[in-house]
């Protein structure tokens, strides 16, 4: 069979594979950016979606909190977007001394002073940070968590006391194809949420429904959860949020600002979103999935965030699963298995519980013994470790497509053994990876490669209806994944 070279990601480097000539590649393509930003956040800002100006929003000598995503996003629109929102507080009447910064950091890490500095801006933090007035949101500190009740849906709603009680309620933040919720947004439900709150929706039922597993935002179960969520923040407050959010392409460029209230202000952002996040592709037999050295929650060494770079894509999927049933992923990532202990101290004790046990959902028995250990506690608390419950999440993600696909391969890893552990076939090579692909799918599979999924920007595979006929799986070859 003819084949072609597709260079990869592949840790700090990149590799060169052979694959069938008839592979799609997959690949997020710039889109055309705004030109003038600056004349867009003026123009959002002068039109928010269901909301009054943002002129019209600022009454002298309120309080306001303005809320951001976490520095896992690149920091260029936000270095754009906070200081012009100052600039307009402080000419409404606002005192400086007002307004609160909150990184909506959930449960990953609290973010150190150096990444929060070079995040927000040198000019705006060094205003700001000196008087505790930027801070890391901390979803154990029942001091700054108020309790808004629970949803119709059965979520606990309870979140970041100073962002609820102020009068003015911002949220800053991005709108990307995401597993969770197709589309991100609406980030102050689950950035400024307490523990309980967050795992009242990101526990093993949500996370692995048949409607949440997908990347249609529109139908997405997930996504109607935190719909449902920051409704009844609203609710229960009398008060709404005002979202900014910016929706763009590679390195923080933008396409487009939108702001206005939830859930009026999502459709837009989808719309904009959609212009250039969805890539057409065959369902496939094998997916390959090139990995970069970080991404996401941190480094790939670490095996549990390499498993999320190989399990994420495969469920950010329009028309159908981009997998078939019974197919292959390869990822390619020289991984080590190296997990820091000060960042992810409870990783190690998850993945070992998750090696004595045959199904993932079992895990699920062991969360509050595990969010209670003082040790755990006191490295989320006192450190900039994620909290200790973080990684059930990571697995409860992966058990979708470990049971979907008949194998997950990771091609290049240094270390069989942590990957073995998280039912993730190792293959030193991608030549070896694909030859134990293709006796599970057979020898002319479809296959779709997203090289640069991680590095530039994720999207969603819009799949197509009917498989092409040049693909001859067979599929009485078909096995199920050995972890059930």
């Amino acid at each position: 069979m003819a084949s072609k070279d597709v260079i990869v990601d592949f840790g700090a480097d990149q590799a060169t594979i052979s694959v069938p000539q008839n592979a799609v590649v997959a690949r997020f393509e710039d889109p055309d950016y705004l030109k003038q930003p600056k004349q867009a956040l003026d123009a959002a800002l002068a039109k928010p979606f269901a909301a009054p100006p943002f002129a019209q929003l600022i009454k002298p000598g309120m309080s306001v909190a303005i809320a951001f995503d976490d520095p896992t996003r690149p920091p260029a629109p936000w270095q754009l977007i906070l200081p012009e929102l100052v600039a307009r507080l402080v000419a409404g009447g606002v005192r400086r001394e007002d307004i609160t910064f909150i990184c909506a950091n959930g449960t990953h890490k609290k973010w150190t002073r150096e990444e929060l500095r070079n995040f927000l801006g040198g000019d705006l933090f060094d205003a700001f940070w000196p008087n505790a007035q930027i801070r890391n949101h901390d979803c154990l500190d029942a001091a700054d968590l108020i309790d808004l009740g629970s949803t119709a849906s059965g979520c606990a709603v309870e979140h970041n006391r100073t962002f609820i009680n102020a009068d003015l309620m911002i949220y800053v933040g991005q709108v990307m194809a995401h597993s969770w919720g197709g589309y991100t947004g609406t980030g102050a439900v689950i950035g400024l949420a307490s523990t309980r709150s967050i795992l009242s929706h990101h526990n093993h039922g949500v996370v692995n429904h048949p409607e949440t597993t997908t990347g249609d935002h529109k139908r997405m179960y997930f996504r109607k959860l935190k719909a449902e969520i920051n409704a009844h923040i609203e609710q229960a407050t009398g008060k709404r949020i005002f979202y900014i959010n910016w929706v763009g392409g590679v390195a923080g460029q933008m396409t487009d600002i939108v702001a206005g209230y939830s859930p009026e202000v999502e459709t837009p952002a989808w719309d904009a979103a959609d212009a250039h996040s969805r890539v057409s592709v065959p369902q496939a037999d094998i997916l390959v999935v090139g990995m970069p050295a970080s991404f996401a929650y941190g480094s790939a060494n670490n095996p549990l965030i390499a498993a999320i770079g190989m399990a994420y894509p495969p469920r950010v999927w329009l028309g159908q699963h981009v997998l078939r049933e019974g197919g292959v992923v390869i990822g390619l990532h020289p991984s080590d298995g190296t997990i820091d202990p000060e960042t992810y101290p409870s990783y190690r004790e998850v993945i070992d519980l998750y090696d004595r046990h045959h199904s993932i959902h079992e895990l699920a028995r062991y969360q509050d013994k595990i969010s209670s250990r003082a040790d755990y506690l006191a490295k989320y608390r006192d450190g900039h470790a994620f909290h200790p419950v973080h990684p059930f999440f990571l697995l409860y993600s992966c058990d979708y497509i470990l049971t979907r696909a008949s194998a997950v391969i990771l091609a290049g890893t240094r270390n069989p053994g942590a990957f073995r552990q998280l039912g993730i076939t190792p293959a030193s090579d991608f030549a070896q990876a694909w030859a134990i692909a293709t006796r599970i799918v057979g020898p002319t599979p479809t296959t779709v490669v997203a090289p640069s999924y991680w590095s530039r920007r994720p999207f969603k595979f819009d799949v197509a209806k009917e498989k092409p006929a040049a693909s001859t799986r067979q599929q009485n070859e078909l096995t199920v994944n050995r972890r059930g």
